[in-house]
């Protein structure tokens, strides 16, 4: 019920061998017969003379989970809710009132830990529990309490109708015990080798070793939850009987009176049409009788938070030779493999056939409350994936679940309904390469100098396999039932070269003219094929004291196996937003109410999600490339007046092509309908219902469950340009040393095109949340003999509160939603480190240090979790001490 397995697979899939890949700017070419014979004569000799040494290092690290429940101020939740909406064709998108205002202490409407049940309002007049700005009623609360009794849910009601939320009182937070994981248990050895032997300066045998196992156990996936409708079940049994054994008769009396109560199915999944008089008839018989049914919203954390326990084991070996030979000369020959390793358990996970039979109960003929299948076993449909053998066991093992209340699960449910998941995956690279390099002095010199190359080769073979347990592939596990696939080997063969062409030297501004050139041809197999890199720049030093430079560049990437052949699987957008719905049409560009209304929008449509939508997502094979083209201009200054004293300046323009990139279900949708027309490819990966509605109980335009496609695809265009300066100054003095160092990055354009319709459509992404205009980091420390003292700064510009067109114009186009929230921007963050040492001897070392002084905590609600929220810091004033030993 949860997208975490994409961050899972895409760790899996996408992981890099630290190191693993040596390529740089040098490589080998063969240089003939008699090159081979000179470096063999080399490595005949002197082997009694020969010196080598080997290195070994071993680190241990492990943390504890840190969970917003462990820091005081984030166990409350706080955050921007919606209060308000704007009636399409507003100008700007806004009506003058702010859609979002910022809250403390929100508590769901829609869940709880123990059970909470929402109740439908006839009318806005008949209301009972309170309206919104829109004069809409909003759905009533009530939650279970531990012994079975049902209570109002109280708290100061709001945002938009039905659901809205409460702030304060009794309800849910979703920041309790370990709902929300900061980060996890984690446990990590790492034990590295490195090693050489000299039998000759021509000859020198090489290898380095890595040994990486890293254990974790955590989850931000949350526990298993249901909400009515959250698992699809066409019999209905997700939602409770009104005569369910386990039900106390103070609940079952107030739910039967607020049923009746209703002119409307009261349920909130369900559709909210006036029911016509023998629907309604229909209802209040089986109000009475005891079948109607309805939802029970629950995360049921007595079931276990479905922890991942993971296992990452990393492996990689490089063997070689290296040497010196024609005075200046030298080469690299090596051979590198690397193989990562995941093992992921997934614990309290919910077996959902089991939990439809369970927790629909009832009493047999001597009074005990059993499982209903077990009384009318033909009366459960059948077995989710075709298995009649696994339905008819689960059916006999079946024990009932009292649904009610925190702790109402016993330890029988509990094992009949948990199952542990396993994901497993590998990834193999094996690289052979080369290099030869050096100059051409003994064959000519430039007045600037020799000219220098470097020309080498590359062979590199991946293979990428994943595997998820036949129990949730086959759909039975809450866990998206990702096929288990074993991609086409990845194979690239590449040459390159590069040369360094020094015009001028020691002249009347050019104490140094350099230019470089560098080209790469590489050969993938599969759609890629052969293609062609290049670069050149110019590096001039017109007097000592300042270096200037400038280079352009072309490079490709080519598609990875997890972007090409992943298997298409089920997911879940949490938090999705119909862009078609009322209260979203004017939040979005000027074309989106067109767009909805030729799409088929009905009037009145205005679904709202109480929980994930089902997708589908998965790797292309019809990827191609992406290229990218990027200019960098800048230089050093280096005054000789100033000893110590360095500044440089850099200024990059970069434009990549042809992008691959995985859209999430919402920017499918939102670029759907806010593209000029409705023909785009965006649109073309959304399936909707038609007027008799889906086979899953969608109603009439509703996206239908498990269609939109959310996979790999080659889009238009990224850009890029900003400045990025670095000041360094270190001065020494009697008796110690002090320095600074400032790093300054300023972005000036950071666009995505990822319209496939308007290929020119610029998605600004600089200054929205993760991507400031500007950061600073300043660090500086100061050294008295056997102590030194640090400082580091780090400041982080303010960002819009969601997306730069909410509140500008841009390419001409209006702002779109000007009154998205009562504040624009998350505020600059500013964040102050401190850190002492102190060598008691040269090889021993003590220190301590605390980090974010002043326990500035990320803002707005914001908990460091996804959505680009991660750039703050959430541990809060971090205090720490740990000594070094050198043997």
């Amino acid at each position: 019920g949860s997208d975490a397995i994409a961050g899972v697979v895409n760790f899996i899939l996408k992981q890099d061998f630290e190191g693993a890949q040596i390529r740089g700017q040098a490589g080998i070419s063969r240089y003939g017969d008699a090159g081979n014979t000179y470096i063999s004569g080399l490595i005949g000799k002197n082997f009694s003379e020969g010196r080598g040494n080997i290195a070994l290092n071993v680190e241990y690290a492990k943390s504890d989970r840190f969970t917003a429940s462990n820091r005081p101020n984030m166990r409350q939740n706080d955050a921007f809710l919606v209060v308000d909406t704007d009636p399409a064709g507003s100008v700007n998108g806004s009506d003058g009132n702010p859609d979002r205002v910022f809250f403390r202490d929100i508590r769901s409407a829609t869940i709880s830990t123990g059970g909470q049940v929402g109740i439908r309002q006839n009318s806005a007049a008949g209301s009972t529990c309170g309206v919104d700005v829109a004069n809409a009623p909003y759905i009533c609360g009530y939650q279970f309490q531990a012994d079975g009794s049902l209570v109002n849910q109280t708290g100061a009601r709001v945002g938009l109708a039905p659901n809205g939320n409460f702030i304060g009182g009794n309800g849910y937070t979703g920041r309790q015990g370990y709902l929300l994981t900061l980060s996890p248990d984690l446990e990590r050895i790492s034990v590295n080798a490195i090693g050489h032997y000299e039998f000759a300066p021509a000859a020198i045998a090489f290898f380095e070793a890595k040994y990486v196992r890293s254990d974790a156990f955590g989850s931000q996936s949350g526990p298993f939850f249901s909400q009515g409708a959250t698992l699809g079940d066409s019999l209905g049994r997700e939602r409770i009987r009104l005569d369910n054994p386990f039900l106390t008769t103070q609940a079952r009396t107030l739910l039967a009176s607020q049923f009746n109560a209703a002119t409307v199915n009261p349920n909130p999944s369900q559709s909210g049409a006036t029911l016509s008089p023998a629907a309604l008839a229909a209802q209040r018989a089986a109000i009475a009788d005891g079948s109607f049914r309805f939802d029970l919203r629950r995360n049921w954390v007595d079931l276990g938070i479905r922890d991942e326990n993971f296992r990452r084991e990393t492996y990689r070996a490089v063997a070689g030779i290296r040497g010196e030979f024609n005075t200046d000369w030298n080469y690299e020959l090596s051979v590198n493999y690397g193989e990562h390793r995941e093992n992921n358990i997934i614990q309290g996970n919910v077996n959902t056939q089991r939990y439809l039979l369970a927790v629909d109960t009832a009493r047999d003929a001597s009074g005990a409350i059993v499982c209903r299948s077990k009384i009318n076993p033909a009366a459960v449909g059948t077995d989710k994936a075709g298995n009649p053998a696994v339905l008819a066991a689960d059916i006999a093992a079946c024990v009932p679940l009292n649904p009610f209340g925190d702790g109402s699960v016993s330890q029988a449910a509990r094992d009949y309904l948990t199952v542990q998941s396993q994901a497993t995956g590998k990834i193999t690279q094996f690289v052979a390469s080369g290099f030869l390099s050096g100059d051409m002095s003994q064959l000519f010199e430039l007045p600037g100098g020799p000219i220098g190359f470097s020309v080498g080769a590359e062979y590199r073979r991946e293979t990428v396999r994943y595997d998820l347990d036949d129990t949730t592939q086959a759909g039975y596990a809450f866990y998206n039932a990702i096929p288990s696939f074993t991609a086409p080997a990845f194979e690239v063969k590449e040459l390159f070269g590069e040369l360094s062409i020094p015009l001028l030297k020691d002249i009347t501004l050019f104490k140094e003219l350099t230019f470089t050139a560098s080209g790469r041809v590489s050969d993938y197999n599969g759609s890629t094929g052969t293609v062609y890199t290049y670069a050149g720049g110019v590096d001039w030093r017109p007097i000592d004291d300042l270096r200037l430079r400038a280079a352009y560049s072309s490079a490709i990437r080519a598609p990875n196996l997890s972007e090409l052949y992943s298997a298409q699987g089920q997911n879940f957008a949490p938090g999705f937003v119909d862009p078609c719905g009322a209260r979203n049409l004017a939040t979005g560009s000027a074309t989106r109410a067109a767009n909805c209304t030729a799409a088929g929008r009905p009037a009145n449509y205005d679904y709202v999600y109480q929980q994930s939508l089902e997708i589908l997502s998965g790797g292309n094979p019809k990827l191609t490339e992406e290229t990218s083209k990027s200019l960098t201009i800048g230089g050093v200054l280096q005054p000789s007046f100033i000893p110590g004293f360095s500044l440089s300046v850099d200024y990059y323009d970069i434009k990549v092509d042809n992008v691959i990139s995985s859209a999430s279900a919402q920017q499918i949708a939102n670029s759907c309908y806010d593209a000029a027309s409705l023909d785009n490819g965006f649109c073309a990966l959304i399936q909707r219902a038609g007027s008799g509605g889906g086979p899953r109980g969608e109603e009439n335009f509703r996206i239908l469950e498990g269609s939109l496609i959310a996979s790999s695809l080659n889009f238009a265009k990224l850009t890029a340009r900003g400045v990025d300066t670095e000041l360094n100054y270190r001065t020494r003095f009697d008796g110690g040393s002090a320095g600074v160092r400032v790093l300054w990055t300023h972005v000036l354009e950071r666009d995505s095109y990822t319209n496939l319709a308007e290929p020119n459509r610029a998605n600004r992404i600089l200054s929205e949340l993760g991507d400031p205009s500007d950061q600073v980091n300043l660090s500086a420390d100061v050294k008295f003999g056997p102590v030194t003292l640090g400082y580091q700064m780090r400041w982080i510009d303010a960002m819009y509160i969601n997306t730069y067109e909410d509140f500008n114009s841009l390419q001409g186009r209006p702002a779109e939603n000007a009154d998205y929230a009562d504040l624009q921007k998350y505020p600059s963050v500013t964040y102050h480190d401190f850190r002492a040492g102190f060598d008691a001897t040269e090889k021993f070392n003590i220190y301590l240090g605390v980090d974010n002084v002043t326990d500035t905590k990320p803002p707005y609600g914001l908990t460091g979790v996804g959505a680009g929220s991660g750039i703050y810091d959430v541990r809060g004033r971090y205090y720490y001490a740990g000594v070094v030993a050198k043997f």
